[in-house]
C-alpha cells in the first residue's frame, strides 16, 4: 500500500510499511465497511476508570511528591483531610489512602476489629447486605478473610434486605456482630440504597455494630455524608466519581470506628495474637499516619489525587452531584422511552450514577456484546455489561466528568447500535426523548478565568 501524500519523514510511515494498515486484529470489524478515523477518543460511560474532569487532565502534570521529603507529611495530611470533607467526615474522625483501590479499602475494612474469641470459633461477627455483583464481592472478602459472614441476599433491582437486617440483629443479642456492611450505590444493578435506614435501624436496638458503607460509585456522584448518613467507615476509590486515575483505595473512619479499631488490636495484643493482615491492616496504618504521617509502604500518586478534588472544589460537589443526576435521566429518558426496562425495580432507588438496563426477553449474552461492540467500534462510545449476570443488560455510567452532551450522545449510540443488534426497540422515540431531556437539562458554560477553550 503506497501514498504520496504522506511524507517519508512522518512517523506514520511505519504503519504504512509494516502493513499495519490492514485487517484488524479485531475479528468484529473485519467484514464492516470502514472508516479511518482522524483520533481515537472514546466517551466513555462505564463505572470506572470514569470519563476524567478535563480539568484533571489539563492540570496532572504537577510533580509526584516523594514518599519522606521535606513537608510531605503535611502535604499529604492536608490532602486526606481536603478529602474528608468531601464525605462529611465527622470531627474526630480519620482519612487513610491505601495505595490500590476501592477494593483495597474494603479488605482493609472487612479484615478490622477482630478479637481473640473470633480465633478458632465459627461467631458470625460480620453481616453484609447484598443486591448485586459488587457487594457480592464485599461478603466474598469477608468470607475469603476466613471470618464469620452472614450474607443477606436481596433480589437483583431491589433495595437492601433492610426487615432481614432487623431480623438478625434482633437475634443478636450477645453483639457478636462486630459490622454490619453494605452499598450506598449498587454498581452492578443500578441501584441506589439508604444508609440512613441502617444507621436508624442500629440505634433503634441499640447495638454497637459499626456501620460500614460502600460508596466507591457513590461518592463525588451523588450526596453522601458520614455524619448524616450515620457511617461509621466509608469506602471509595479515586477513579469514578472524584474523577481521577486508579491508584487510592480511601476509607474514611468516624470516632467510634477508631475507638473499636484500637481496642480491638489492643485485644490482640494482649493475647499474643496475630492480627491477620499486614499493608491492609488498619491499626498498623493509623498508628503510622499518628506516628509521623506518612504510609506505611510507597503511597500513590497524591498530587494527581489533589487536583481532582481542587476540580470538584471549583465546581462545587451540589453541582457535581446534580450534573451525575441529569446525565442519568437522559439515559433513562432514552431507554424507557425506546422500550428499555430498567434494572431497578423503582424509580425512587434508581441510581443517578450507573442507569443499569434490562436486555429484551429473548436477546441475551451474544446480542448483549454485539451492542457494546458496535457502540465501541461505530459511535466511540465504550459501555459496559452486567458483571455476575451474563444475559441481564447494560450500563451506561454518569461517573466522573460526564455531561449532559455526552450523555446524549452515549444515549444516541446505545439505542442505534441496539436497532443495528436487532433489538426490538424504537431507537427513534428513544433518541427524541432524550433530546427532549437534555433540551430542558443543558445549560450555558463559562471557562475558568485565565484559561481559554483549548486550555492553556
Amino acid at each position: 500500500m503506497t501514498n504520496e501524500l504522506i511524507s517519508p519523514l512522518s512517523g506514520l510511515r511505519r504503519l504504512i510499511e509494516t502493513n499495519q494498515m490492514e485487517a484488524s486484529d479485531v475479528d468484529f470489524i473485519n467484514d464492516k465497511p470502514y472508516v479511518w478515523s482522524p483520533h481515537n477518543k472514546i466517551i466513555n460511560v462505564t463505572p470506572g476508570p470514569a470519563f476524567g474532569s478535563e480539568l484533571v487532565t489539563q492540570f496532572t502534570s504537577t510533580q509526584t511528591r516523594g514518599m519522606r521529603g521535606p513537608g510531605v507529611a503535611k502535604y499529604f495530611a492536608t490532602v486526606r483531610e481536603e478529602y474528608g470533607k468531601i464525605v462529611g467526615l465527622q470531627e474526630g474522625g480519620k482519612a487513610l489512602f491505601y495505595t490500590g483501590s476501592g477494593t483495597s479499602a474494603t479488605e482493609a475494612a472487612a479484615g478490622s476489629c477482630r478479637t481473640p474469641d473470633e480465633v478458632n470459633s465459627d461467631k458470625k461477627v460480620i453481616v453484609t447486605l447484598e443486591i448485586g455483583c459488587f457487594s457480592n464481592a464485599m461478603g466474598n472478602c469477608v468470607e475469603n478473610l476466613g471470618r464469620g459472614v452472614i450474607r443477606l441476599e436481596g433480589e437483583l433491582g431491589e433495595d437492601l434486605p433492610y426487615a432481614k437486617c432487623r431480623e438478625v440483629l434482633e437475634k443478636d443479642t450477645e453483639h457478636n456482630i462486630k459490622m454490619v456492611m453494605a452499598p450506598h450505590n449498587e454498581t452492578g444493578a443500578g441501584v441506589t440504597t439508604n444508609p440512613r435506614k441502617l444507621r436508624d435501624l442500629l440505634d433503634e436496638l441499640n447495638h454497637p455494630a459499626l456501620l460500614v458503607i460502600d460508596g466507591i460509585s457513590s461518592i463525588g456522584c451523588m450526596p453522601c455524608s458520614m455524619k448524616e448518613m450515620g457511617i461509621d467507615m466509608l469506602i471509595g476509590c479515586s477513579q469514578k466519581g472524584i474523577m481521577g486515575t486508579p491508584s487510592i483505595g480511601m476509607i474514611t473512619l468516624s470516632p467510634k470506628a477508631l475507638q473499636k479499631i484500637q481496642e480491638s488490636e489492643q485485644q490482640m495484643k494482649e493475647a499474643g495474637l496475630k492480627k491477620g493482615q499486614h499493608y491492609l491492616n488498619l491499626g498498623k496504618m493509623i498508628e503510622a499516619m499518628d506516628t509521623h504521617g506518612l504510609h506505611i509502604e510507597t503511597p500513590s500518586n497524591y498530587s494527581q489525587f489533589a487536583v481532582a478534588l481542587d476540580s470538584i472544589a471549583i465546581e462545587g460537589i451540589d453541582r457535581v452531584c446534580k450534573r451525575h443526576k441529569e446525565c442519568s435521566e437522559i439515559y433513562r429518558a432514552a431507554v424507557q422511552a425506546a422500550g428499555f426496562e430498567l434494572v431497578a425495580k423503582e424509580l425512587g432507588t434508581a441510581s443517578n450514577a450507573v442507569t443499569a438496563i434490562k436486555a429484551p426477553d429473548g436477546h441475551g449474552e451474544k446480542d448483549i456484546l454485539q451492542v457494546l461492540m458496535i457502540m465501541y467500534y461505530k459511535h466511540a462510545v465504550e459501555a459496559a455489561a452486567i458483571p455476575g449476570y451474563p444475559d441481564m443488560g447494560w450500563r451506561l455510567c454518569a461517573t466522573g466528568g460526564i455531561q449532559p452532551q455526552h450523555a446524549l450522545m452515549a444515549s444516541i449510540a446505545f439505542l442505534k447500535a441496539a436497532e443495528e443488534a436487532g433489538l426490538p426497540i424504537d431507537s427513534d422515540k428513544g433518541i427524541a426523548a432524550a433530546s427532549k431531556r437534555y433540551g430542558e437539562l443543558v445549560q450555558y458554560h463559562r471557562p475558568l478565568p485565565g484559561i481559554d477553550t483549548y486550555g492553556r
